[in-house]
């Protein structure tokens, strides 16, 4: 742990590198911040704030900046309380007021949080390995044929005609519907689809629908969380210093079009459960070295379900960065649930 000198210096040195873009040298700190320190004991302070990691000197450049070993102190210890602007809980209950539905709702999250932060916002789409079945409805179609409607407790509904090879009533089909509803509401739809592929039901149902309902299912789980990523506002990263390289820009806008590399990048977010931060070498894709992530997760009720956040900057306002995000997780899931949880 450092110690309440080099505290100092550090957050400072990294407060001005975020605002400057320029490497911070003792003289500026001594001239701007620390009027009454004596400049060689700044000297000796940076040095061995870079000897033990924290800070690094690039090219040869008389002064330094944080590495992600000294960003990531300051995240976790250094960091000021912050009060969010009034114009972005106005974005916030912008989407508590919202009447479209979920996926465009997650869309305009995805858009707010890159315009109001000036970084690139992203969503996962809710992640259905964890999402329960809401409800499993038939509509007759008569010839022999049926409707069957999947409803799960995140709002997806899926559909699939298919063909019965000995005719059903109404009657039959309500009480079908019953007893699925009965044995499998709430329940995870990996379950049920591991249910429905290996055991025997003690009730009678039609190979042609439980093979519909199978192919559903299996929809749900795969395909749907493979396409299940918002990316938005990609081109503002282009603004910043760090990414005016043109081989650079080039390898970093190739890495944001893979939507499984996003994907797998919120999947840890959604994971961990709550308000996670990677910063340089911890995202571990060497294209976004640059860059910091910031994710939080949004619920549906008790149930967490997906993850917002933000791609920019190892140089960004990582206070107003975290409260700008947490507040919109927050505000979605509310959202959610009212869209969704009755």
């Amino acid at each position: 742990m450092l110690d309440d000198r080099k505290k100092i210096i550090l957050k400072i040195t990294v407060k001005d590198y975020i605002e400057s873009a320029q490497p911070v040298s003792s003289r500026i700190l001594a001239k701007k911040y620390l009027l009454g320190w004596s400049p060689a004991t700044i000297r000796n302070e940076m040095a061995d704030l870079e000897e033990e990691g924290y800070l690094i000197q690039p090219h040869t450049s008389a002064g330094r900046i944080p590495s992600d070993r000294g960003y990531r102190f300051y995240v976790d210890f250094l960091l000021d309380n912050y009060e969010l602007y009034n114009e972005d809980i106005e974005v916030a209950n912008s989407i508590i007021f919202s009447s479209i539905n979920w996926e465009g709702l997650l869309r305009r999250v995805a858009e707010l949080i890159s315009e109001r932060t000036a970084f690139i916002g992203v969503v996962l789409f809710p992640q259905l390995d964890k999402t329960t079945l809401k409800k499993i409805e038939f509509i007759d179609l008569k010839e022999d044929a049926v409707v069957i409607i999947v409803t799960t407790s995140t709002g997806v509904v899926k559909e699939k005609i298919v063909r019965l090879s000995n005719s059903m009533s109404e009657e039959e089909f309500n009480d079908l519907r019953v007893k699925l509803n009965t044995r499998f509401e709430n329940k995870e739809l990996q379950e049920i689809y591991w249910t429905l592929s290996k055991e025997k039901l003690d009730f009678k149902m039609p190979i042609e629908i439980k093979t519909g309902v199978l192919d559903i299912l299996q929809d749900l789980l795969y395909t749907e969380r493979e396409e299940g990523v918002i990316v938005a506002g990609v081109s503002k990263i282009l603004q910043y210093l760090e990414f005016q390289n043109i081989n650079k820009v080039k390898t970093l806008l190739d890495v944001l079009e893979e939507e499984k590399t996003i994907s797998s990048l919120l999947f840890t977010s959604y994971l961990r459960k709550g308000l996670t931060i990677l910063i340089g070498g911890e995202i571990s894709i060497p294209e976004l070295i640059d860059c910091s992530i910031i994710t939080t997760v949004y619920s549906l009720g008790e149930n967490t379900i997906g993850s917002i956040g933000m791609i920019g900057p190892k140089r960004m306002k990582y206070e107003r960065s975290l409260a700008f995000v947490e507040l919109i997780g927050k505000t979605l899931s509310e959202r959610l649930t009212q869209l969704l949880g009755d």
